[in-house]
């Protein structure tokens, strides 16, 4: 095979596997966000929000972010599934910035 050729199927290649959906961000659900008042703290890795009440995700950003949380506080809260889908978890929780 010629270098040239040899040259021009790498090119090819790498633009294909550059170009495929599954690489990167073009395929990546976006995940549901909640914002509300917490308006109760269980514990057993549960927050209620508006009156809702959530299961956060072990081992994951929001249960990291649990104990710095309070009840009256507007946070914002990244799903990982749909609102309201009976096995949706938090996987992250912040405290919501204030609008101006």
């Amino acid at each position: 095979m010629k270098p040239a050729k040899l040259s021009h199927m790498v090119a090819a290649f790498a633009l294909a596997i550059c170009l495929t959906p599954s690489i990167g961000w073009s395929t990546r659900p976006y995940s549901a966000v909640v914002t509300g008042l917490v308006t109760a703290l269980p514990g057993g890795g549960q927050i209620e929000i508006a009156h809702q009440l959530y299961h956060i995700r072990p081992n994951s950003a929001a249960a990291k972010a649990l104990s710095s949380i309070y009840i009256g506080e507007n946070v914002d809260a990244i799903l990982d599934g749909p609102v309201g889908g009976g096995a949706t978890d938090i996987m992250i929780l912040t405290p919501h910035a204030a609008s101006s």
